[in-house]
């Protein structure tokens, strides 16, 4: 691309990606948010609107000084989507979600054994479910741009292998990403589940700083069947480094035996974690429906006698969409990479235009 035309490719990068993140704005609001010239966005969400990523519409009331109602902005549904992929037992979880990341499709795929004849089926399947969902996309948009795939276990997200994964019986690596990009010729990302489900959770919560704790009990007595997956998003950025599972898994195994002091074990543990990072929010999902109350005020109380008697505490939650939530996550954690690398395919209809 020539020199001159970067700055306008990067400036549609931001008006896209903040409108992913957050539909309903101004064009003076997205001045106003990216600190450009209103005319400079005017002339680019134009340009978007003519090719068909964008479209506007008109707020029913006045804005609070009365007077004529913003135009609003939001990215068409219709013009591009992402499948996220779950990698887990004894299912391979895909779901698929346009640019507004509302549910659009998807599937459970059986899986008897990982390896790399499990990556080809889902491959074939994925296929599968990009050519039922396309014929919508066949006339005006460009279909199918990104994967995400999250799995439960160590990951390399540079060769985007699974190391290991106990939950999955993987004890060599096995590589991910080449036989699906082979098949469905769009990028993929590999993430820890826990990972990715915490982008998401940030994004739709709209904080930067969040914790999210995904446990699971597999049949079995050892420590490697109690699954516990940590991802923390700190000034909205992913944090990567050691795990935080190594200090909760004890309280874990000791919950069938002793409830009481395993939950506020956990609780501690937790708020300890909340106050040194300085998070807003710990989001809680998988295994733990018989325990979140009570964990959630044992987090809450001890967060908040650590800091201040009179505040509230670090807010609780539960995991959204429920057993999907790792393949929401990995969709919606493609979508912010694809953005990011600033190589979106949408460019090249405006450029086109």
């Amino acid at each position: 691309m020539p020199t001159k035309n970067r700055p306008r490719r990067t400036n549609l990068f931001r008006i896209l990606e903040s409108l992913w993140h957050r539909s309903g704005r101004s064009r003076a609001d997205l001045a106003r948010e990216l600190h450009l010239d209103r005319s400079t966005v005017g002339a680019l969400v134009d340009q978007m609107i003519a090719a068909g990523i964008l479209y506007q519409y008109g707020e029913e009331n006045s804005g609070p000084k009365g007077g004529r109602p913003p135009i609003l902005l939001g990215i068409e549904p219709n013009v591009a989507y992402s499948i996220g992929v779950e990698l887990t037992y004894p299912t391979i979880r895909l779901v698929a979600v346009d640019m507004c990341g509302s549910y659009i499709g998807g599937e459970e795929i059986a899986v008897e054994h990982y390896g790399p004849t499990a990556i080809d089926t889902l491959a074939v399947e994925t296929a599968r479910l990009r050519a039922s969902l396309d014929t919508r996309y066949r006339e005006h948009g460009i279909g199918l741009v990104t994967l995400g795939v999250g799995v439960s276990g160590q990951v390399d997200e540079t060769n985007r292998s699974i190391e290991i994964s106990h939950a999955l019986h993987v004890r060599d690596p096995l590589n991910i990403a080449e036989p699906l990009e082979t098949v469905l010729q769009v990028p993929v990302s590999l993430l820890n589940d826990a990972q990715a489900a915490v982008l998401r959770e940030s994004g739709l919560r709209g904080t930067g700083n969040l914790l999210l704790i995904i446990v699971e009990f597999r049949p079995g007595g050892s420590d490697e069947d109690i699954g516990i997956g940590a991802g923390l998003v700190m000034r909205n950025e992913l944090c990567h480094g050691k795990a935080i599972t190594h200090l909760l898994r004890p309280y874990f195994k000791m919950l069938p035996k002793d409830p009481e002091r395993s939950i506020d074990e956990l609780g501690r543990s937790l708020a300890l974690v909340a106050n040194i990072t300085g998070i807003d929010e710990i989001v809680l999902g998988g295994d733990l429906d018989g325990i979140l109350e009570p964990l959630s005020e044992r987090i809450r109380r001890f967060s908040r006698i650590a800091t201040d008697e009179s505040g509230s505490g670090v807010r609780v939650s539960s995991i959204s969409d429920g057993l999907q939530a790792v393949a929401f996550g990995a969709a919606y954690s493609s979508m912010r990479f694809l953005l990011a690398d600033r190589s979106f395919p949408l460019f090249r209809a405006i450029e086109a235009g």
